[in-house]
């Protein structure tokens, strides 16, 4: 009998570890394949994070260089140096047309956000994701809207009420309607409202430029959070 019930007890010993065995193994495919997963969509992340830094370093170096440009125009309004009617011309251009940052979250959405499950394993990581796509780029799109309708727009709309217009290289105002663009921008540079347009363009620019570095800045440190999580993973 004693035989009988240890044989028993080592029968339901050896399907308990069965049964066990097989639901780790179970678990242990579905980990190695939420594994997978993830190293595939940090992968993506990271690379569509590389590319928008490129981005915000090229939208920062062009609002650098306008900087420059609106600082030699202000020293012209002044009278500390003289510029041409075709640089003139250019550098309210640069005022009006201006650069900004653009971004594509389609990789998040899809393989992170979207997926219905939990895919990046570390918190840290996946919040480091997150507050990019949530915090820092929504923040970014405020921060063209102030380019816009703040700077651009009203520069332009500043310039126009002074009486100003500006040539380009497919069609000329002044000479279809056989203007003086010299007299135009004497005239248009004497008005009150369109240097004080310009002073705040210039002052707001910095402001602006200020935000895109910081984005720069946050979006390499996250890239640096993935490499550090994928390198030990």
């Amino acid at each position: 009998m004693n035989k009988l019930l240890t044989r028993g007890g080592i029968e339901i010993i050896a399907v308990f570890i069965g049964i066990s065995g097989g639901l780790w193994s179970e678990k242990q495919i579905e980990l190695n394949k939420t594994l997978k997963v993830e190293k595939i969509a940090l992968k993506s992340i990271r690379d569509e994070f590389v590319s928008d830094s490129t981005k915000l370093f090229g939208t920062a170096s062009s609002i650098e260089n306008e900087q420059k440009e609106i600082s030699v125009f202000l020293k012209h309004i002044s009278g500390d140096t003289s510029l041409s009617d075709e640089k003139l011309n250019s550098l309210i251009f640069e005022m009006i047309y201006f650069r900004y940052f653009t971004y594509d979250k389609s990789v998040y959405e899809s393989l992170i956000k979207g997926s219905g499950k939990k895919i990046i394993q570390n918190d840290s990581v996946s919040s480091s994701i997150s507050s990019i796509y949530e915090a820092t780029y929504k923040h970014l799109e405020n921060v063209f809207d102030m380019q816009k309708d703040l700077i651009a727009t009203r520069t332009y709309d500043a310039f126009v009420e002074s009486g100003g217009y500006l040539d380009t290289k497919r069609f000329s105002i002044s000479k279809s309607l056989d203007l003086n663009q010299n007299e135009m921008f004497s005239r248009a540079l004497k008005d009150k409202k369109f240097i004080t347009q310009v002073s705040f363009h210039y002052d707001t620019n910095y402001f602006i430029l200020n935000q895109y570095k910081w984005a720069l800045k946050e979006v390499k440190a996250t890239i640096g959070v993935i490499d550090n999580y994928l390198g030990n993973s």
